[in-house]
């Protein structure tokens, strides 16, 4: 079972990573990989996730369906929906899975070498629900909890994870954000990626925003600095990001190469129907596209 999961562990982090735009040492990477193309496009930047409680509309309800595209056997999907309930709150749930294809089994033949004998698969969810509450005209906050199981051919493993966040507006489109994901105990002897982020957002004109956020991935011991625009021309909306290692080791390896760090999207906006899609340069991985239809009523 060690070779299984040690097959499976070199993987996931390619797969994930791929995804969520990090590398790291802990498992179920998943829970950093973006719930829509918007997120993914803007660097999956925390404060202004599609899933983040401040950020949910409290007049309108939202639903995603999104669908990614990476290589080998690999699929990724995601459902989300937002659910206002009052005149200041909402709820959100989101379902998140991955599979990750057929892997070879091995085993040791005894003589320090190992043997293939068969396949087996194994897959990740997440099951989130949120609760956003604009607490008053500059601050709001909410709170997620998530469920997380993982199967690893004829093994599962599950647990729980939360997080926190926060929103206080300076101006009408001007914030700072901070909070919390993906806390929680170890599972199975495993920590799970958690971090802890500060960052702001803000409109330089109508139509175009700036974000800006740092994370401190602490069981990883990452530093990002993560940078993202998005700007509009009527129904159509542009969007880049760009994620900075702070570790030195890994912002001065040529090897990583420029390119990967970068995330590129657009989205269409038809009122009541949303288009958005993600492009993910990673090098020798290949590219990650994400395709997300949203219904907003």
């Amino acid at each position: 079972m060690k070779k299984l999961f040690l097959i499976f562990a070199v993987t996931v982090l390619s797969c994930c990573n791929a995804f969520a735009g990090g590398a790291g040492t802990t498992i179920f990477q998943i829970l950093n990989i973006p719930v829509s193309a918007y997120d993914a496009s803007l660097s999956n930047i925390n404060i202004i996730r599609t899933q983040n409680p401040p950020l949910m509309p409290v007049d309108s309800y939202l639903f995603n369906f999104t669908q990614g595209f990476h290589f080998a056997e690999t699929k990724y999907n995601a459902a989300l929906a937002n659910l206002p309930v009052g005149k200041n709150s909402v709820i959100g749930v989101s379902l998140v899975y991955f599979n990750y294809g057929s892997m070879p089994k091995t085993y040791s033949d005894g003589l320090g070498g190992y043997i293939e004998d068969g396949s087996f698969g194994a897959t990740d969810k997440v099951l989130s629900l949120s609760y956003g509450l604009k607490m008053s005209k500059k601050l709001a906050g909410g709170v997620c909890v998530k469920y997380i199981k993982q199967d690893i051919d004829d093994v599962s493993y599950s647990g729980f994870a939360f997080d926190v966040s926060f929103l206080y507006y300076l101006k009408k489109n001007f914030a700072l954000g901070a909070g919390a994901a993906n806390l929680g105990s170890e599972i199975s002897g495993y920590s799970l990626p958690s971090d802890f982020y500060l960052g702001v957002f803000g409109n330089v004109t109508k139509k175009t925003k700036l974000i800006a956020q740092l994370e401190n991935y602490y069981n990883d011991d990452l530093y990002d600095l993560k940078l993202a625009a998005e700007t509009g021309f009527e129904k159509l909306t542009l969007r880049a990001g760009y994620d900075f290692s702070l570790k030195k080791q890994d912002f001065f390896n040529a090897n990583n190469g420029v390119i990967n760090n970068f995330s590129f999207g657009l989205g269409l906006n038809f009122g009541f129907l949303l288009f958005d899609y993600a492009w993910l340069p990673e090098g020798d991985l290949g590219n990650v596209h994400l395709f997300t239809v949203g219904i907003k009523i």
